[in-house]
């Protein structure tokens, strides 16, 4: 059942286009974000890691080395994450408001009378 589930969530995400690469450094720097902030702790970032396994291995279309695989994909999933880890712990993200002024620095200008 939870290979099924696994499988249909795979192909929903495949469908709407969430396998890109920006997607998934989103996903690390949101669970790096909300790791800092003690919003989530260490076991939800394993069950974050178990999902994102899952879903690889159930479409993983090698029949032989099966294991090998998913031990080397829950390796490089740790290392991946603790690289986003690092990545937060030397960059200034900044709050919603210096967010919003990034991306539109001329509109307090034309706000001004």
């Amino acid at each position: 059942m939870e290979k099924d589930k696994a499988l249909q969530l795979h192909r929903n995400l495949e469908f709407i286009g969430l396998r890109a690469q920006a997607t998934s450094v989103g996903l690390l720097q949101l669970c790096a974000e909300l790791v800092q902030v003690k919003v989530i702790g260490d076991e939800a970032v394993e069950r974050i890691k178990d999902a994102i396994h899952r879903d690889i291995v159930v479409s993983n279309p090698r029949g032989r080395d099966r294991d090998e695989f998913s031990t080397t994909l829950r390796k490089r999933l740790d290392d991946v994450f603790q690289q986003a880890v690092e990545v937060h712990r030397s960059t200034h993200v900044g709050n919603a408001h210096e967010f919003g002024a990034a991306l539109m620095p001329d509109l307090e200008a034309r706000k001004a009378p």
